[in-house]
C-alpha cells in the first residue's frame, strides 16, 4: 500500500508541473499584465515599475523558475524579497509562496482563501445531492426493474445527462427564484444560514449531472450485483431483504466511489458557468475575472488547486475501493 501511494504521489507531482507549465506558457500568450492592469492610457514609467514590482521585465524562463522558487526571488513584492543580493531569499511554489494578484493586489493564497470556503459549501452541497438523488433513484429502479418507475427514472436520467448547466440554470433562475421565489434570486448573503439559502439553487444545478450519472451507474450494478451467485446464496440462507441488499450495494458502490472520486474537483474548482450564472463568488468566477483581465499569478493559483483536488480525489477513490473490496490489492 506504501509503495502504492508513493508512486502515486509522484505521478501527481509530474502532472502538476505539466499542468503548471502549460498554464503558464498559455497566459503568456493571452495579453499584457500591465495594459490589462494599468489600462492603455497609463504611461512607460508606470508600466516599467508594474512590470519590475511583479518580475515581469525578467525572460520568461527566469521568471517560470521563480514562480517555482527554484531560483532567488525576483519579486520586490513578495514577503521574503531582500534588496541585498548576497542575502536575497527564494519565493515561489516551493515556499508556499503563489505570487500576488494584479487584479485584487494582494497574495494569491489570500484571494483564493477567501473564496475556497464559499466553493467548497457549493461543492459539498452539490455532491450531497448528486449521491442522494443518484444512489437512491438508482436502487429503486433497479428494484423496479422494466416497470414503469425504472423507465420513467431512467428517461430523467438521460434528459439529465442532455442538459448543461447553462440550460437548467437560467431555467431554475427564472421560475423558482424569480417567478416563485423559492430561493434568492443570487449572491451570496451575509450569514451562514443565508449562504445556506444561496447554495441550494446553484448545488442543485450543479448536482443533475452528476446524479443522473449516479442513478444509471447505480442501477446497472445492482442489477448485476442481484443477479450473482452470493445473492442467491444468501437468499438460500434465509437472509432478510434487507441484509441481502446492503451485500448487493456494497459491491455496487464500487464505482460509483470512483466517480465521486472524480467530483472532488468540485469542492476545490467550483462550476465556472454556474458560478457566473448565480453570481456565486467563488472559485470558478474568480477564474473567469482572472483570465479576462490576464492575472496570470492568480489564474494558475485556481489551476493549480483544482489539479490538486483531481489528483487527491483519484487517489482517495482508490483506497475507498480497496476498503469496500477486499480483493483489490493497491501494491501490486
Amino acid at each position: 500500500m506504501s509503495a502504492y501511494i508513493a508512486r502515486r504521489l509522484m505521478s501527481a507531482f509530474l502532472v502538476l508541473m505539466a499542468v503548471i507549465t502549460l498554464v503558464f506558457i498559455l497566459m503568456t500568450q493571452i495579453g499584457d499584465p500591465a495594459a490589462a492592469t494599468l489600462g492603455n492610457r497609463a504611461n512607460e514609467d508606470t508600466v516599467r515599475e508594474f512590470n519590475a514590482r511583479y518580475g515581469l521585465d525578467r525572460p520568461l524562463g527566469a521568471q517560470f523558475l521563480g514562480y517555482l522558487g527554484v531560483i532567488a526571488c525576483q519579486r520586490p513584492s513578495s514577503p521574503v524579497y531582500d534588496d541585498d543580493p548576497a542575502t536575497n531569499g527564494y519565493c515561489g511554489l516551493l515556499q508556499g509562496d503563489f505570487g500576488e494578484s494584479f487584479l485584487h493586489n494582494a497574495p494569491v493564497a489570500d484571494v483564493i482563501l477567501r473564496r475556497l470556503p464559499r466553493t467548497l459549501l457549493l461543492g459539498a452541497l452539490a455532491l450531497l445531492f448528486e449521491l442522494a438523488i443518484g444512489l437512491g433513484f438508482g436502487v429503486f429502479a433497479a428494484l423496479r426493474r422494466n416497470r414503469w418507475q425504472d423507465t420513467s427514472i431512467m428517461s430523467t436520467a438521460y434528459l439529465g445527462q442532455s442538459l448543461p448547466s447553462y440550460v437548467t440554470g437560467p431555467i431554475f433562475l427564472s421560475y423558482a427564484a424569480f417567478l416563485f421565489g423559492l430561493f434568492p434570486v443570487g449572491g451570496y448573503g451575509s450569514t451562514p444560514l443565508e449562504h445556506l439559502q444561496h447554495a441550494v439553487l446553484p448545488a442543485f444545478t450543479l448536482a443533475i449531472l452528476g446524479a443522473s450519472t449516479y442513478a444509471r451507474v447505480t442501477r446497472s450494478e445492482m442489477l448485476d450485483a442481484l443477479q450473482s451467485d452470493y445473492v442467491r446464496t444468501a437468499k438460500a440462507k434465509g437472509l432478510g431483504r434487507s441484509r441481502v441488499l446492503s451485500h448487493a450495494l456494497r459491491n455496487a458502490l464500487l464505482p460509483v466511489v470512483t466517480l465521486a472520486g472524480l467530483s472532488l474537483r468540485l469542492l476545490v474548482g467550483g462550476a465556472i458557468i454556474t458560478e457566473q450564472i448565480y453570481g456565486w463568488p467563488g472559485m470558478g468566477k474568480l477564474a473567469v475575472e482572472s483570465i479576462v483581465n490576464v492575472d496570470a499569478p492568480t489564474v494558475m493559483g485556481v489551476v493549480f488547486f483544482v489539479a490538486l483536488a483531481v489528483q487527491l480525489g483519484n487517489l482517495l477513490a482508490d483506497l475507498a475501493v480497496a476498503a469496500l473490496d477486499p480483493r483489490v490489492r493497491l501494491a501490486g
